[in-house]
């Protein structure tokens, strides 16, 4: 089995940014693979909420997904996501499971996405194929995990049950950090979050996490209905983490909506903090640059697994990866996002990120003010 370093803040595999490093050019090293449309929550920020259901039926073969993953020439990350993913123990054992132990043993860092409510008997069988377990976390006490985390359930569990699945998802991540997963817990920053801010962040260093992800939300799918927040109170409340921040976990900033091109004043001084911090990275977004999603009812190879601004590439019946990352790179659309700033080592923004808050810029013209 081919060895790999282990995961630290100077060695992020899902940094699309080490393609450059490494090849001179983004290059497909990357996916995503959608397994399941079930969740036992329905969380009011989720992404992908109209798109859950009570039943579903696979279509795609895994042997099809891993032949097409064979064809990846270096693939340095895989993911799997849902739904939660760890709901179905068939899907666990005839997709989770054999896609994860693919990938640890090509030498790809793995990472599942999981809402960690579940038995801990179910992560033990892919703890040894896997680095990162990622949670969303929004939660400053118990009762906005019962209130937000099923906000769009018609009929949901006793209050008392929720409460129950709210302390086994926080003995799940001590345990499951214990054992050597990263257990990343990531925060949206919305108008909701906004005031307790520092009580999460507080609530995953109790959980022992290794890692505090934070996003800025992006109205998508049930996250439509929260109210996103402007940039300056966006700002804010980075500050506001990096004042409070326990300094020995890493905090990493994904899909930032500021840039060393800015013009405002206040943003630069928000990017020479972060750079100064310890134990604080700001992550090039992987979608579209290093990473694509598949999933396995369809086999619909799309950009990201959210967001209804980027078109399907094919589906894996037809198309390999390595075609429709070679199709979206000739896009207009990925033409216009398609910028590169070495001196900072910037990406530019996503789809997502400049539809919401820059739509009139064009950040291929843009350079470095810092």
């Amino acid at each position: 089995m081919p060895q790999s370093s282990p995961i630290t803040i100077a060695n992020d595999p899902w940094e699309a940014y080490r393609d450059i490093e490494q090849y001179g050019t983004v290059r497909l090293t990357n996916i995503e693979v959608t397994t399941t449309k079930l969740c036992n929550m329905r969380c009011e920020h989720c992404a992908v909420g109209y798109m859950l259901s009570s039943s579903e039926s696979p279509e795609i073969p895994v042997e099809l997904l891993i032949q097409r993953l064979d064809e990846i020439e270096h693939l340095r990350a895989f993911s799997i996501t849902g739904g939660e993913p760890m709901l179905s123990m068939k899907s666990i054992k005839e997709y989770v499971v054999p896609l994860l132990k693919y990938a640890h043993e090509r030498g790809a860092k793995t990472q599942i996405n999981s809402n960690l409510t579940l038995p801990l008997s179910r992560y033990e069988l892919i703890i040894p194929y896997l680095d990162v377990l990622h949670i969303s976390h929004n939660w400053g006490t118990a009762d906005d995990f019962i209130d937000g985390g099923f906000a769009m359930m018609e009929r949901k569990p006793s209050r008392e049950a929720r409460t129950k699945l709210f302390e086994t998802m926080k003995e799940n991540a001590r345990v499951l950090n214990a054992r050597g997963v990263i257990v990343s817990a990531e925060t949206m920053i919305n108008k909701r979050t906004l005031p307790h801010l520092e009580a999460i962040h507080k609530e995953i260093v109790d959980m022992g996490c290794v890692r505090h992800e934070v996003h800025p939300m992006y109205p998508a799918d049930f996250a439509s209905m929260i109210e996103a927040a402007s940039l300056s109170e966006i700002r804010d409340g980075i500050h506001r983490l990096l004042d409070v921040r326990d300094p020995n976990v890493w905090m990493l900033f994904g899909t930032l909506p500021f840039y060393a091109c800015s013009m405002e004043e206040a943003d630069l001084e928000l990017h020479r903090r972060l750079r100064q911090e310890k134990n604080v990275s700001v992550r090039n977004d992987p979608d579209g640059r290093s990473r694509l999603n598949v999933n396995i009812f369809d086999g619909e190879i799309i950009v990201t697994d959210f967001g209804d601004e980027l078109a399907s590439l094919g589906t894996i019946h037809e198309t390999s990866f390595n075609d429709a990352y070679a199709q979206w790179q000739e896009t207009e659309l990925n033409k216009s996002l398609s910028c590169h700033c070495p001196a900072v080592q910037c990406l530019g923004p996503n789809a997502l990120v400049k539809n919401a808050y820059y739509p009139e810029i064009d950040f291929t013209k843009q350079s470095s003010r810092l």
